[in-house]
């Protein structure tokens, strides 16, 4: 595959028209930032904020890094924004939908985002001012790693992952899905070692708002980087929780890899094909997988999911196998393989080994499969037990948890017994019946029959002793 070169000398295919890692324009593109002379180092924004040096480009605008005499010089980012509107009115307009997106970003409050600060106007430009990390972006960590032959590790990759996935469940309970998770999007902290996201897609989405006036022209106007960003997002605009878990499962893919996402997927089948170079375990290589499924339903849901599936303690009474010869593997120098057990070579996405995938498979909320007596897929050992709810109330929470088998309730003479096997398989059958966000909201479901159906005997009990006195 032919290739050029954007600006920051990262590799992209021949028809690409902007940078897979950067979003740098290719080919000619011109944006805003392209047409709009940077400030120069020594410029002076609203007699407070200083410019010391650019430090990136992109397609919506230029980032600086500034001293504020505001807080004592402390080192701030500025981003400056570029609307392409002509007339007075227009831009008013649009600053009035950059500050409405701006103020969502006020809100957010976390040790790995940085914090926002105001946003302001000069001449025809829109600045926004936040917290400055001092640190390396991923993109150019993996670009020294790739240097000297080596990229992430497995074990580097899922901590990354365990300190991340928290960030962005935090940002989607705001109702913000940040749309734009790349390496060159997360920073590692050099003062607290963790990732910090940074550059959210909302900021841009308020560019974007700002450079349009017309509603119907935003409509179906996307944020994020072809590559990284799934089809959904990139075709319709349309985002949610796991439109990010996606960007972040490529961002991993890549990280480990070292290749960039048109390298990664089969172009043909528009399979992942990131597992051909590299040792993963099953557990990790399953987890990716999910996040990466073409169909939003088939992914994870929230980050929250993604880490219950990362915990490494067993969460089902599930038989530890035989061990098997496992043929040997001759691992590439400039990736050692770093975990236990042994490595096993995947294949491509979302196929994984046979000998593995049974005893990884059940890491993934796996309810809702409709397979009602299948043992072959093991359901998690916290719901298991009595359920008091299909015991009390049985008509009822089969139609609710769609349990269509416990129907014969209804039938005399049979119902009675089939409301003692409810009572014995409620919580597997309705586990199996139903998808449920997690154990959690499973078990906070049933424990509201439990009471339910103990208010319903509890009253019915007392009405009838009550009727008892009476007689």
């Amino acid at each position: 595959m032919n290739s050029n070169n954007c600006v920051n000398g990262h590799s992209n295919p021949e028809n690409a028209n902007f940078c897979y890692v950067c979003g740098q324009p290719l080919r000619g593109q011109t944006t805003g930032a392209n047409l709009t002379p940077g400030l120069q180092p020594g410029t002076r924004l609203r007699d407070r904020y200083t410019v010391r040096q650019e430090l990136g480009q992109g397609g919506f605008g230029r980032t600086y890094l500034v001293e504020d005499a505001g807080r004592f010089n402390d080192r701030m980012v500025v981003k400056e924004f570029f609307p392409s509107l002509q007339g007075t009115a227009a831009l008013q307009k649009a600053v009035e939908l950059f500050q409405q997106e701006a103020r969502t970003l006020y809100q957010l409050q976390h040790p790995q985002i940085p914090r926002f600060w105001e946003i302001f106007q000069d001449s025809s430009r829109l600045f926004l001012v936040e917290d400055f990390v001092e640190g390396q972006t991923y993109a150019d960590l993996l670009t020294e790693r790739v240097r000297f032959g080596r990229c992430f590790t497995e074990p580097e990759i899922t901590k990354f992952l365990r300190d991340l996935l928290p960030v962005l469940g935090y940002l989607h309970r705001q109702g913000v899905i940040h749309r734009d998770i790349a390496p060159d999007n997360i920073i590692l902290d050099a003062r607290s070692g963790l990732p910090v996201l940074i550059d959210l897609g909302a900021a841009k989405q308020a560019a974007i708002n700002a450079t349009t006036v017309n509603p119907n022209l935003h409509r179906g106007t996307s944020i994020g980087k072809t590559g990284y960003a799934p089809d959904e997002q990139i075709r319709l605009g349309i985002v949610a929780p796991y439109s990010d878990l996606y960007a972040l499962a490529v961002t991993a893919i890549v990280l480990m890899t070292g290749k960039q996402p048109p390298d990664l997927l089969d172009q043909r089948t528009l399979q992942w094909q990131w597992g051909r170079d590299i040792q993963v375990s099953p557990h990790l290589t399953q987890i990716l997988n999910t996040m990466l499924a073409p169909r939003p339903d088939q992914r994870f849901q929230s980050a929250d999911e993604v880490l219950q599936a990362l915990d490494p303690a067993p969460r089902f009474n599930v038989p530890s196998p035989v061990p098997t010869p496992i043929p040997a593997v001759t691992p590439s120098p400039a990736r050692p393989s770093q975990y236990d057990p042994p490595p096993t070579v995947i294949g491509s996405a979302p196929n994984v080994n046979a000998d593995f995938a049974p005893r990884y498979a059940v890491s993934v909320n796996n309810s809702g499969h409709g397979k009602l007596f299948d043992n072959s897929e093991p359901i998690p050992p916290e719901i298991r037990g009595w359920n008091w709810g299909a015991f009390l109330l049985p008509g009822i929470w089969v139609l609710i948890n769609q349990v269509w088998i416990g129907l014969i309730v209804w039938i005399p003479y049979v119902g009675f017994i089939m409301q003692f096997v409810l009572g014995a398989k409620g919580n597997e059958w309705a586990w199996k019946s139903r998808r449920w966000e997690s154990v959690e909201a499973f078990k906070r479901h049933q424990r509201r029959w439990t009471i339910a159906g103990l208010i319903v005997w509890g009253l019915l009990f007392l009405f009838g002793f009550l009727a008892g006195l009476s007689g």
